[in-house]
């Protein structure tokens, strides 16, 4: 299956693409007050939605607030009731990482074609 990313017509760039692959990796780490990941999870959900219309500006949008309610943006304290996000939350992120990912990359952490390691 073609992914948007593959399309001319997305309207979305390279960069943007990456920035929010590394946002949404980065998710499955972050740590906040149980009460806050709906803010995160309505993110993702915009991130996904213009992905799939081809929005770029949706797209640039999501990504922006997605970056701004990231944890690791600010030093804060942590709070030992703060968790990580939802086994639901996870899941839509790894799907979503994958749906974007540019053709020919691994998503696993290693580069597509590299098997000179022996």
């Amino acid at each position: 299956m073609q992914s948007r990313a593959d399309s001319p017509s997305t309207g979305t760039d390279a960069a943007l693409l990456a920035r929010a692959r590394e946002l949404l990796d980065d998710v499955p780490t972050w740590r906040l007050p149980p009460a806050a990941w709906s803010r995160p999870a309505a993110a993702v959900e915009a991130l996904a939605a213009a992905y799939d219309a081809g929005d770029g500006v949706a797209l640039g949008a999501a990504v922006a607030r997605l970056e701004v309610l990231s944890p690791n943006r600010v030093e804060r304290i942590a709070d030992p009731a703060d968790v990580p996000p939802s086994e639901p939350l996870r899941e839509r992120v790894t799907a979503l990482v994958h749906t974007i990912a540019e053709p020919g990359e691994d998503t696993a952490g290693n580069a597509a074609g590299d098997d000179d390691r022996r």
